[in-house]
């Protein structure tokens, strides 16, 4: 007997739980090519060659027919913003536990908010200005400074969750008139030709399992990213975003099971304040989005303070 098909809300879970799974299994492959003395540098450039290849093949790609676009100088400045953060990122994770990392890129979504309000003049409520403050003290937790010595790691990480909060702002304002696609073939292309510099000081063939994990993580990161997209288009955001969380459970394990890691209390309690923070501020944002869309079509509604 045929199993009934899953409704969209529980394809939705399903894709978005995919997703955080395979970004979990990215970072360790990441870490893992960088313990077998494989250079983040060169491990970037090939995330992002084999991802691009793998999003060309998807477009249907050929040399006469590069998605129009009318966008490319924003289009580049994201390129470039995304390079930044793949370096600092994979530099950062050879250098610190794999659950740290993690928790740190919680705070995503709290840069693009900032990012957001200055640059594209979005407002920001007051409570929402209140969430992002307590994310940061989230931030606080996790490197515990003074306590413990914070080192490069962190500090790239960091960076480049502030660079990749700057590659959403730019993806807001090129959402108006690119399409998704175009957006993720454009910003692969250019990733792909950015990292091949910083790389090329750094060559070494890959061989082996080493060649095979470059592979696979070209693969996953176009997957997961699929995943990502299809989930929020058969859900509400809101509704899914709290599944992102599941990425640190994913990761603690991976990291126990691979190189003995156990995150203490502190990166969950950062962690935990850093999340819930970044989801009130996605939950306002999405009701301010939807009240200010009521007014618009002339109903009444009420927007959030």
């Amino acid at each position: 007997m045929p199993q009934p098909a899953l409704r969209p809300g529980q394809l939705a879970i399903a894709l978005m739980l995919a997703a955080t799974a395979m970004t979990a299994v990215q970072n360790t492959l990441i870490r893992l090519l960088a313990d077998s003395g494989t250079h983040p540098f060169e491990i970037a450039f090939f995330r992002s060659l084999f991802g691009f290849v793998s999003v060309a093949a998807l477009v249907g790609w050929r040399v006469r027919s590069l998605p129009q676009t009318s966008a490319i100088g924003l289009l580049g400045a994201s390129g470039v913003l995304h390079m930044v953060s793949m370096l600092a990122f994979f530099y950062g994770l050879s250098l610190m536990p794999l659950n740290d990392s993690a928790a740190l890129t919680f705070a995503t979504p709290l840069f693009g908010t900032l990012g957001a309000a200055f640059f594209l003049r979005e407002k920001v409520s007051p409570r929402r200005w209140a969430a992002i403050g307590i994310g940061f003290i989230g931030v606080i937790i996790v490197l515990r400074p003074g306590a413990v010595p914070l080192g490069l790691g962190p500090g790239l990480v960091l960076l480049s969750t502030v660079s990749f909060a700057g590659v959403t702002v730019l993806i807001k304002r090129l959402s108006g008139t690119e399409s998704t696609m175009t957006i993720v073939f454009y910003q692969s292309l250019f990733v792909s030709l950015l990292t091949l510099l910083p790389a090329a000081m750094v060559w070494s063939w890959p061989t082996g399992s080493g060649l095979l994990m470059l592979i696979s993580l070209g693969l996953l990161g176009t997957l997961g990213w699929l995943c990502f997209t299809r989930a929020f288009a058969l859900a509400d955001a809101s509704a899914i975003l709290p599944l992102e969380f599941a990425r640190l459970p994913f990761i603690a394990l991976l990291a126990y099971a691979l190189f003995g890691e156990i995150p203490d209390r502190w990166v969950w309690l950062g962690a935990s304040v850093i999340f819930a923070s970044t989801l009130y501020v996605a939950r306002r944002e999405h009701l301010e989005h939807r009240a200010a869309a009521l007014l618009d079509a002339g109903l009444d509604a009420k927007l959030p303070r």
